[in-house]
């Protein structure tokens, strides 16, 4: 089973450390968290998943006058169900994963939705100033030829070449698991407290929710008049709210430029008119939202223009799967499991079914003669799971080399050598400062530095800056509350005064329920004797204290009653 999960929301403050340990090496490409390197997928066409129609854009990619923007997709995609009225749970979830959305605001990277898989890797694509990419009929980039793999690398008997291999889960929280070798396996990231994946899983090395119009993924929201102004001639548009996760790449691909990319004036190179080349297929689930928006409908921001069609019932709002993608623990649901009403858990995304789902998109920068382009770097983004104020998380990601040269990665005061082509373990720590009490979602960026390990080589950057997005659900370490609870003095008592009935905040689970400072009108002052009972008890969703005290009564003489102080101690448990 492959899964994942991640926090959402916040901003916070931070102290930052990063670690880094080597892995792979010379020109081959790297098995990925120590499983062992399939064989390359080579030019053979990846198997086909009809559920949503993106062939619009694909089948314009050989044509040499494509629109510039890419058009809609058909109204009504294979395998989309109708919501009625946007009504029940479909839509509930929907609009959960609007305000989930509000932590991928930092996740960049560029993808090309296709189902189809019809895009060919390496064709040049022109990038408008809104973002949106049109095709050019023009082949950039090719696939790296397939290179021998040094001495020992997946050789008979050796860890790496044993078929079904597992792969050792990261030993950090909210770490991603190391991924296997065996094709087509599920994908799963480790969360804390989550069981190690076992043989034969794979990492999720992407995961986003938020805003896509037609193919292009925007980030968590975006201004529509844009792309209706920027020079296109489509008057309508395919507007998605969506959740999906890409599962690890276990054999990355690499690209050299082809004839058709020539120096530049000035420096660097150009492919005609393409600004960007289409990667490498990736293979994930998902599930969109979709509605069409026309330009004159396209006013605001599409999570506005969203927010209100589901809150009208809009029947235009349809839902699209793509493989199997279970979600879970979406803010403001419910939690499965949880008991006493809603929960506050971590999102967890479960990719059941992996298919070709998205094109990765690189600029054509990357292929000219002595470039240095970003490394890749995943999982992203990196969620540390479920860290109190004044604790330190830690998770690991791995960054994947993709330029020709070995490189030398800088943070703070450790640095990190990775030869080229080669992958590197980072580590990276955030202890999270705040005063909330409940569960409070984080997002921050951490930046590395990338320069040739050779100072003098003639790369271009002579170094990148690149942004790692964190996440983190953290709050108070503990929650206490203490009050006196007493009855009258009197023959017969209310003893109903002396019940007490608290509920720890949202995103805490109880960790003592305790009467303190007892005293009751027995002989002795007991309360758990001469008919006197004081009892304090969690509740049966561990998520409070109950506490009762019971007493004797008299109609003639004699005076009774309790008094104590009620003490409740919760402990975070932002997760399930």
């Amino acid at each position: 089973m492959d899964d994942d999960r991640m926090a959402v929301s916040g901003a916070g403050r931070a102290r930052w450390g990063v670690a880094a340990r080597v892995r792979g090496g010379g020109g081959a490409a790297p098995a990925r968290r120590g499983g062992a390197a399939p064989a390359r997928r080579g030019g053979a066409a990846p198997a086909r998943a009809g559920a949503l129609l993106l062939g619009a854009l694909a089948s314009a990619l050989g044509c040499p006058g494509p629109p510039e923007m890419p058009p809609a997709p058909p109204r009504r995609p294979a395998g989309a169900a109708v919501l009625p009225g946007c009504k029940g749970t479909g839509c509930s979830q929907a609009e959960a994963l609007m305000a989930a959305a509000r932590a991928f605001s930092d996740v960049r990277h560029d993808y090309l939705l296709d189902t189809s898989s019809a895009m060919v890797p390496g064709r040049g694509l022109a990038r408008s100033a809104a973002g949106a990419f049109s095709p050019v009929g023009v082949a950039c980039a090719q696939p790296k030829t397939e290179r021998a793999s040094p001495a020992g690398a997946g050789a008979p008997g050796s860890a790496a070449a044993t078929p079904g291999a597992a792969a050792s889960a990261a030993a950090t929280p909210g770490a991603a698991a190391t991924a296997a070798a065996t094709p087509g396996a599920a994908a799963t990231a480790a969360t804390p407290g989550a069981p190690a994946p076992g043989a034969g899983e794979r990492a999720i090395d992407f995961r986003y929710v938020g805003i896509a119009v037609d193919s292009v993924l925007v980030g968590a929201d975006v201004d529509l008049p844009a792309y209706f102004s920027a020079g296109g001639t489509l008057d309508r548009r395919r507007l998605r709210l969506v959740a999906m996760a890409l599962v690890a790449d276990e054999d990355p691909q690499f690209f050299d430029p082809t004839g058709s990319v020539v120096p530049a004036p000035g420096g660097g190179c150009a492919c005609g008119r393409a600004t960007h080349f289409i990667g490498a297929v990736k293979r994930g689930a998902m599930v969109a939202y979709e509605t069409d928006v026309t330009a004159g409908e396209a006013h605001g921001t599409a999570m506005a223009l969203f927010k209100a069609r589901i809150e009208a019932g809009d029947r235009r709002v349809t839902m699209t799967s793509v493989g199997e993608l279970a979600i879970e623990g979406v803010e403001g649901a419910p939690v499965a499991g949880a008991k006493g009403g809603q929960a506050f858990g971590a999102l967890r995304l479960e990719v059941k079914k992996a298919v070709p789902l998205a094109y990765a998109v690189y600029p054509v920068a990357d292929v000219c003669r002595f470039s240095l382009p970003e490394p890749e770097i995943a999982p992203v983004p990196l969620d540390l799971g479920v860290v109190p104020y004044g604790a330190t998380g830690t998770a690991q990601a791995l960054l994947t080399n993709r330029a020709p040269v070995d490189i030398r990665v800088t943070h703070g005061e450790r640095t990190v050598e990775v030869p080229a082509h080669g992958s590197a373990e980072l580590s990276f720590s955030w202890t999270p400062e705040g005063e909330t009490a409940g569960c409070e979602r984080q997002t921050r960026r951490d930046t590395f530095v990338v320069q040739p390990k050779d100072p003098s080589a003639p790369v271009v950057p002579r170094e990148r800056a690149v942004a790692v997005p964190l996440q983190v659900t953290t709050g108070m370490p503990t929650f206490s509350k203490h009050e006196p609870v007493a009855t009258e003095t009197g023959r017969s008592p209310d003893y109903g005064r002396a019940s007490v009935d608290w509920t720890c905040p949202a995103g805490y689970v109880v960790e003592q329920c305790e009467p303190q400072l007892s005293s009751c009108l027995s002989s002795t002052g007991s309360c758990n004797a001469e008919g006197y009972r004081l009892t304090a008890e969690a509740t049966a969703d561990g998520r409070g204290c109950a506490f009762r005290c019971t007493g004797p009564s008299s109609s003639i003489w004699g005076d009774h009653g309790c008094a104590y102080t009620a003490a409740m101690v919760c402990r975070l448990g932002c997760s399930k």
